[in-house]
C-alpha cells in the first residue's frame, strides 16, 4: 500500500475529515468562541474561529502544530497541565492567559474537556473586556470603601441587630482599636440606654415600611462609656447579598456646644446690657433724687437753726430730716448699684477687714446659723472704699442667712487670691472688660435650699426676691458695687447643694495700705472777713437753698443758673469771689468745661464741686486740674459751711 500524503506533506489520516454537516460547520463559525481538536500530545487537529475574531486564521497554520508552535511557553505549559486535568478527571478543566497581539494585550479563557481517550476538545473565549470590567469594578469598589472608611461620619451597618461592619472613622470616633472589637456585637450597645426603646421602634418601622428612617439626633456611647450627639439617619439596603440597615451618624457634639456657648455669651451680654441699662437709670434717679433731697434737708436743717430750742415745730422738722437722711441713704444703694457708690478708696487687707466686722456679722445671721471663717493670711492689698466693701459683705451674709430660714446650718466666710483666666472671668456675671491677672476673693457659702438656673439667672436684679417680702436693693447693690471696683461675682447654686457668693476683686498695685493724698489747694485768703461764695447750679431749689444757708451763716452770696453765667460772674466779680460752689451737671456747659473757663479768668480761683453723684466718680474728671474740694447732695448746712471754711483756711 503506497504511502500517500498531502500537499504539507502530512499523512492524511493524521487530519480530521471535514465535516460533513454545512449545517453543523455554519453554527460553529457563527459563535463568538474559539474551538480547537487538540490530541494529548498537544497536536492541534482542528480549528474553527469567527470571522471577526482578532484569531481568525487559516486552519492551515494552526492544524498539524502543536502548542509550543503557537504559543508562549508559559502558555503552551498551563494548556498542557489543564489537558492533562480533563482527560484524567473527565470533566471541565479552564484556565485564563494573556497574549501580547499587534492591538495590545488580550486575556483568553480556555476551557478543556476530552473530547475522546486521547483527545481534547479546547472553547477558548476573548475574556478582555470581561478582565477589564472586573478591574473596573475593583477599582470602584476599593474606592467607595475609601471613601466610606475615610467619611467624616459615622458608618455602621447591622444585621439581625448585630453589626457586621464599621468604617475607620466610626471605630475611632467610637474609641476602638479595630473592627474586631466592635463586629458580632448588638447595634443597640452604640445607643444610650434611656434612648434605645426609641431607637428599636425606629428601626421596626423603617423594616416594615422599606423606607429610610428620617434624620434624628441620638446619644451614642463611646468605649469609655462617654456619649457623643450625632444626627443619625438609617437605611434599609442589601450588604453582602443580605438584608441589613446602614446607619450614617453625623458627629454634632462640638456644634451643640458651641451653640450652647454662643447662648450663654448672648445671654451675659443681655444681663451685662441689662445691668448697664439699670445702672444707667439707677445712677440718673439718684442724681435727681439727691437734688430733690437737697430741698428736704436744707430746709429742714434751716428752719431748725432759725428756730428756738423750745419751739413745738424742732420735733416734726427732725423728723423731717431723719426721713431725709433715710432716703439719702437708699440714693446711695442706688449709686452703689449704678457702679458709682465709691467715695472713699484705700488700700484694703480684705482677711482683716472681715475680722474686724465679725462682731457686727454675729448680729444679722440667724441664731441657728453656724458662723465659719477661713481667711487666708498676708493676702495682696485690693483698692476699696471700706464702707462700701461693708455693704457687700453684710448684704451676703444676710442673703445667706435667709437662705437657711428656720434650719440649721451653717455659714463659711473665705478669702484668698487667685490668678483669673480670661476663661474663668467669663463665667462671671460682670467680665466684659475685665483683664485676667491677679484677683482677691471672698466667698460666702450658705447650705441653705440653693438656687435652680432660672433663680440664679435673677437673683441681681434689683428688688427681686424668693421671700414673702424682700429687702431692697440688696444683691443689687453688691453687683454694683463690685462693677464700681473693677471686679466681678461668680455664683455657684444647685438646688438643695447651697449657694456660694464669690466676690473677686483686682489686686492693688500698691503695697501698704493708706488714704490718697489731698488734692492740691489754692493759697488761703485771710478769715477776718466774711466769705463770698457764688454758687453755680442750673437746680432752682439747690440753687436757692445753698444761698439762704450760706447767707444765714454769715456768708456773701452769688449766683448763677449755669455755667456761660457763672463764668460771667467770675469775669466781672472775680477778685471778690473767695470760692465757687459749682454743680458737675449742667446744660448748656458743664461743671467741668465752667470750671476750665474759670481757671482761665482767675488761675487761682477756689472751686468746690458738688453733684449727686459720688466724690470718687465726680473727682476723678479734675484730677491734677486744682479742685479744691468736693461736698454731695444733698448736703446738711452745717457741712456746706464747714467745707467752705476749710477750704478757705488751708495754709
Amino acid at each position: 500500500m503506497s504511502e500517500q500524503r498531502d500537499e504539507s506533506g502530512r499523512d492524511p489520516e493524521d487530519a480530521a475529515p471535514a465535516p460533513s454537516d454545512a449545517r453543523l460547520k455554519a453554527i460553529l463559525h457563527a459563535l463568538p468562541d474559539l474551538m480547537f481538536r487538540i490530541r494529548a500530545d498537544g497536536t492541534f487537529l482542528e480549528f474553527f474561529a469567527p470571522d471577526e475574531s482578532e484569531l481568525a486564521a487559516p486552519p492551515a497554520t494552526i492544524v498539524g502544530h502543536t502548542l509550543e508552535d503557537l504559543l508562549p511557553p508559559e502558555v503552551a505549559a498551563a494548556s498542557r497541565s489543564a489537558m492533562r486535568r480533563a482527560l484524567q478527571s473527565g470533566k471541565v478543566e479552564t484556565h485564563e492567559y494573556p497574549l501580547d497581539l499587534p492591538g495590545g494585550r488580550r486575556y483568553f479563557e480556555a476551557r478543556h474537556v476530552a473530547s475522546g481517550p486521547d483527545e481534547i476538545l479546547a472553547i477558548v473565549r476573548n475574556v478582555t473586556q470581561r478582565r477589564q470590567d472586573e478591574q473596573a469594578l475593583r477599582r470602584s469598589e476599593e474606592s467607595f470603601r475609601t471613601l466610606i472608611d475615610k467619611s467624616p461620619d459615622l458608618i455602621v451597618v447591622h444585621r439581625h441587630g448585630a453589626i457586621v461592619y464599621a468604617n475607620e472613622r466610626g471605630i475611632k470616633l467610637l474609641g476602638y482599636d479595630g473592627p474586631q472589637q466592635l463586629l458580632g456585637n448588638p447595634a443597640l450597645m452604640l445607643v444610650h440606654p434611656d434612648d434605645r426603646a426609641v431607637v428599636e421602634a425606629r428601626i421596626r418601622r423603617m423594616l416594615e415600611t422599606g423606607e429610610p428612617a428620617p434624620a434624628v439626633e441620638e446619644r451614642i456611647l463611646r468605649r469609655d462609656g462617654s456619649a457623643i450627639v450625632a444626627e443619625v439617619v438609617a437605611i434599609p439596603l442589601e450588604f453582602q447579598g443580605e438584608p441589613s440597615v446602614i446607619v450614617v451618624g453625623h458627629d454634632i457634639t462640638a456644634r451643640l456646644q458651641a451653640e450652647q456657648e454662643r447662648r450663654v455669651l448672648e445671654e451675659r451680654v443681655q444681663h451685662a446690657q441689662k445691668l448697664e441699662s439699670l445702672g444707667v437709670l439707677a445712677g440718673g434717679i439718684a442724681h435727681d433724687f439727691n437734688n430733690l433731697l437737697m430741698g428736704v434737708l436744707g430746709n429742714a436743717g434751716l428752719a431748725l437753726a432759725q428756730l428756738p430750742d423750745d419751739s413745738p415745730a424742732r420735733d416734726t422738722l427732725s423728723r423731717i430730716e431723719a426721713a431725709g437722711r433715710r432716703a439719702a441713704d437708699l440714693t446711695r444703694q442706688l449709686l452703689a448699684y449704678s457702679g458709682k457708690g465709691k467715695f472713699v478708696v484705700e488700700p484694703v487687707d480684705l482677711s482683716r477687714f472681715v475680722e474686724e466686722m465679725i462682731h457686727l456679722l454675729q448680729t444679722v445671721i440667724s441664731k441657728r446659723a453656724a458662723l465659719r471663717l477661713q481667711l487666708a493670711a498676708n493676702l495682696p492689698m485690693i483698692e476699696a472704699d471700706a464702707s462700701q466693701l461693708s455693704q457687700v459683705v453684710m448684704n451676703l451674709i444676710t442673703n445667706a442667712s435667709d437662705a437657711l430660714g428656720d434650719e440649721n446650718g451653717t455659714i463659711t466666710i473665705t478669702t484668698g487670691a487667685m490668678h483669673a483666666s480670661r476663661e474663668y472671668l467669663s463665667s462671671t456675671f460682670l467680665s466684659d472688660q475685665l483683664a485676667e491677672g491677679p484677683y482677691v476673693y471672698l466667698e460666702v457659702t450658705d447650705t441653705g435650699q440653693g438656687m435652680d438656673v432660672a433663680t440664679v439667672g435673677r437673683i441681681f436684679d434689683p428688688f427681686f426676691t424668693t421671700k414673702f417680702a424682700g429687702r431692697g436693693l440688696g444683691l443689687a447693690a453688691v453687683l454694683g458695687i463690685v462693677r464700681g471696683h473693677h471686679g466681678t461675682v461668680r455664683v455657684y447654686s444647685e438646688p438643695g447643694q447651697g449657694t456660694t457668693f464669690k466676690v473677686l476683686i483686682p489686686c492693688s498695685a500698691r503695697a501698704t495700705a493708706g488714704r490718697p493724698a489731698p488734692l492740691p489747694s489754692p493759697p488761703p485768703v485771710a478769715m477776718d472777713e466774711e466769705i463770698t461764695v457764688l454758687v453755680v447750679d442750673d437746680d432752682d431749689i439747690a440753687r436757692t437753698l445753698a444761698r439762704e444757708l450760706l447767707e444765714h451763716f454769715g456768708c456773701r452770696v452769688m449766683t448763677a443758673e449755669d455755667g456761660t453765667e457763672g463764668v460771667r460772674v467770675v469775669r466781672e466779680h472775680g477778685e471778690q469771689i473767695d470760692v465757687v460752689l459749682l454743680d458737675m451737671t449742667m446744660p448748656r456747659m458743664s461743671g467741668a468745661e465752667t470750671f476750665a473757663e474759670m481757671r482761665k479768668v482767675r488761675a487761682n480761683i477756689r472751686v468746690v464741686l458738688t453733684s449727686g453723684y459720688n466724690e470718687q466718680d465726680a473727682v476723678e474728671r479734675f484730677a491734677g486740674k486744682g479742685l479744691a474740694g468736693f461736698i454731695q447732695k444733698p448736703y446738711l448746712p452745717e457741712a456746706l459751711v464747714n467745707k467752705l471754711r476749710s477750704v478757705c483756711r488751708r495754709a
